[in-house]
């Protein structure tokens, strides 16, 4: 039995389930809200949107989901209405959202921690799987061009069909005098770049796919740094703990007040409230 992928969060008090389970090719998606099947699908997108029933609720929002080639489901964000877009439509747009959360110990959350933990190799790997793409198709087929033409192909001598010879009927067609009209030309200025932009345009559409890559991966760590804080709650203001690399304790001290000034005389004939000794 296939395992179910499990995300999960409380949002403007209700409870928002995701579940992601393997069917052969594709899977099975299911949202519930509350309790209540909101939604449900198959499909093998890598990209899917979900948008509730007619008995859902009417704050339940939209859904998507994201997925790569293989593994466990990238992110799934709920998107919520506003004032000028509603739920679906900031969902294709994918303005603000709040992803969902996967269930402890799942390979979901084990992919998330390790980005948390290793967000320059997790950019570099991104990187590298665009920088494949963009030179593996390259090399095979420069590799197949260059195992074509060493073949011995054999000259083939094709025997010549004879076709028929048809005596299409020619129709007078009539024809119309358009008028000869002489348009204006445009002294348009004779515009050259320079070498090095048209050196770097025509390298273009090998680099741009690479730094997008490069781009989404940066903003993936991002996403998941800010969930994390916004799940760990505020930070405390007392004295911070932590081991250096040498596996001492170290306490760093909360910053100095300052001393308040006098604020004048006091019932006891002193200026800032201290008695004589």
């Amino acid at each position: 039995m296939a395992e179910v992928e499990r995300w999960s969060l409380e949002h403007h008090g209700r409870s928002h389930v995701v579940l992601v389970e393997a069917s052969g090719w594709g899977r099975r998606l299911q949202w519930r809200v509350d309790g209540g099947l909101v939604a449900e699908r198959r499909t093998s997108d890598e990209k899917v949107h979900l948008a509730p029933g007619g008995d859902a609720p009417a704050d339940a929002g939209a859904l998507v989901l994201r997925f790569g080639w293989v593994g466990p489901a990238r992110r799934v964000t709920l998107f919520g209405p506003s004032d000028d877009l509603d739920a679906s439509a900031r969902a294709l747009v994918g303005v603000g959202g709040v992803d969902l959360r996967p269930d402890p110990g799942s390979p979901a959350a084990r992919r998330q921690a390790w980005i948390a933990t290793h967000p320059r190799l997790h950019t570099a790997r991104q990187t590298a799987v665009a920088v494949a793409a963009v030179v593996v198709p390259l090399l095979l087929t420069w590799l197949l061009a260059r195992f074509a033409f060493s073949l011995p192909w054999p000259d083939w001598d094709l025997p010549r069909i004879p076709w028929p010879d048809i005596p299409w009927p020619q129709i007078p067609w009539p024809r119309i005098p358009w008028p000869d009209i002489t348009w204006p030309r445009v002294p348009w200025p004779d515009v050259s770049l320079p070498w090095w932009v048209e050196e770097a345009l025509s390298y273009a559409r090998y680099v741009v796919p690479v730094a997008i890559a490069f781009a989404l991966a940066r903003r993936e760590v991002r996403r998941h740094r800010a969930a994390q804080d916004q799940q760990a709650g505020p930070r405390p203001t007392g004295p911070r703990t932590g081991t250096t690399r040498t596996g001492t304790t170290r306490t760093e001290p909360t910053e100095p007040t300052e001393p308040k000034e006098p604020t004048g005389p006091t019932t006891d004939g002193t200026p800032d409230g201290t008695r004589p000794g």
